[in-house]
């Protein structure tokens, strides 16, 4: 019974409860504030966390006072989540649509987001994140390794990957080449225009490159034009997925 914390959370005893590793018991822990948050008995929930972290010596979060029950329920469910790597604790309670069975994406930009070489599954989620915030069409990638399951992949997204089309393209140059619309680069590069200047154009293809070279050169070759945006630091680069809100806002408020 025990190795069910999703169904055994609320009822699980002492005897068991102190026999699981330190990470099974802070998902025990999560998984209660995630039935919590779908019952709605919030005093129930924190007798019931109190009485099993009397059990265990185990880190305990303490929410500020001005948290309503129910957003220290949601911080509870986060605290102890992130000791483990299961995905289901998340599940149904993030984000209310993760709840729909079946969603059909109608996007309101015809813009596909590709990415070139991407390795961060966190940079990943958040940029179909993104693609959900602002109704672009869908992501093209060409890494092989990209798991829409991934723990973080799926924390970044909060539900965005279960309806965003998503498709995997190894030679990025070749479909590009078979494409009839705008190819842009988002690149800190010479030759790019300042992002002020850009006058987007839909439908278009926004790639973005990888986190440590950009955009690979044969993919730049691909591309009408390279945007870039300004910075005034000593840093000259910017997280993919920053870069993608703002180019995005900059798409979206000339609708």
């Amino acid at each position: 019974m025990s190795s069910r914390p999703e169904k055994y959370a609320d009822t699980i005893d002492k005897r068991k409860f102190i026999r699981l590793s330190s990470v099974r018991q802070h998902e025990y822990l999560a998984f209660l504030a995630r039935k919590t948050l779908e019952s709605g008995d919030f005093k129930g929930f924190f007798k019931r966390y109190d009485e099993m972290q009397s059990w265990v010596e185990l880190d305990k979060y303490a929410p500020p006072d001005y948290l309503t029950e129910k957003e220290a329920v949601h911080e509870h469910l986060m605290f102890h989540s992130g000791f483990s790597s299961n995905p289901g604790i998340h599940k149904n309670n993030v984000n209310a649509l993760t709840n729909t069975e079946a969603i059909s994406w109608k996007s309101k930009f015809d813009v596909t987001i590709v990415l070139d070489q991407v390795r961060s599954p966190y940079n990943t989620g958040s940029v179909l994140r993104l693609i959900d915030n602002f109704g672009f069409k869908r992501l093209v990638h060409n890494a092989e390794w990209l798991r829409l399951d991934h723990p973080q992949l799926c924390r970044a997204a909060r539900g965005a990957q279960n309806w965003i089309p998503v498709e995997h393209i190894p030679d990025l140059p070749e479909w590009l080449d078979r494409l009839d619309i705008t190819v842009i680069g988002i690149e800190n590069s010479d030759d790019a225009i300042l992002m002020s200047d850009w006058r987007p154009e839909t439908p278009c293809v926004l790639i973005i490159g990888n986190e440590v070279y950009g955009i690979a050169k044969r993919l730049r070759d691909k591309c009408k034009y390279m945007v870039k945006i300004p910075m005034h630091g000593f840093k000259q680069s910017m997280n993919l997925h920053h870069a993608l809100a703002i180019a995005g806002y900059k798409i979206t408020s000339k609708a």
